[in-house]
């Protein structure tokens, strides 16, 4: 189920069903109970965390979901940030884990961002044949584009494979089965100096 202004072939969801209270009160009342201070916090002045949202804002998250699927097959479905309450494998879901900057100069720095893809299969033989799949298509790629019109790419470096420990929950694990980090150099504006308003020079010859 896609969403409006996702590309094509990439649904962009949000996860249901996976609310938490937030206990919060903007008025309390203090109690005091065996000698202890206690925070009472009214019932009806808990809100709660809005549900997940998927993830429209990061082109590069979205480009490298659609990528995906040239890699994976036309029956799989790629998401951004969050699985959809609706989804069915096979799927992949791309998120981000981690970004760093770097300054090259006066005029440019470099971008990475640091992504990791969950799969849902319909088996583990179909799991682990996507990862590869995934793996050989990002090591044999080595750039994805970003705006092909205006010439901008994605450097593709560091792609990797992880094995989750044995009795490890999915459901908790902050990485997937498979990282890779996308690069990108960016260009910097300079402030313009104060312009010269008056030169003096003095001859020393006589």
């Amino acid at each position: 189920m896609g969403a409006a202004g996702a590309l094509p072939g990439v649904h962009l969801g949000a996860v249901g069903g996976n609310k938490t209270v937030l206990q919060f009160a903007a008025l309390y009342a203090w109690r005091f109970h065996a000698g202890k201070e206690v925070i009472a916090i009214a019932e009806d002045e808990m809100t709660l965390i809005p549900e997940s949202a998927p993830i429209r804002s990061d082109p590069w998250m979205t480009e490298l979901a659609h990528w995906s699927l040239s890699a994976l097959g036309p029956e799989w479905k790629a998401y951004c940030g969050t699985w959809p309450p609706d989804v069915a494998a096979p799927a992949v879901m791309w998120r981000m884990i981690g970004m760093d900057v770097r300054p090259l100069g006066p005029t440019s720095y470099e971008v990475q961002k640091r992504m990791t893809a969950f799969l849902l299969a319909e088996d583990a033989e179909q799991e682990h044949s996507a990862v590869l799949r995934l793996l050989e298509a990002l090591g044999t790629a080595v750039k994805i584009p970003l705006d092909p019109t205006a010439k901008r790419y994605l450097r593709i470096a560091d792609p990797k494979m992880s094995v989750q420990p044995e009795g490890t929950a999915e459901s908790t694990s902050a990485q997937g089965p498979l990282t890779v980090t996308l690069i990108r150099r960016m260009s910097k504006s300079i402030a313009e100096a104060p312009l010269m308003q008056s030169v003096f020079y003095q001859s020393t010859m006589r």
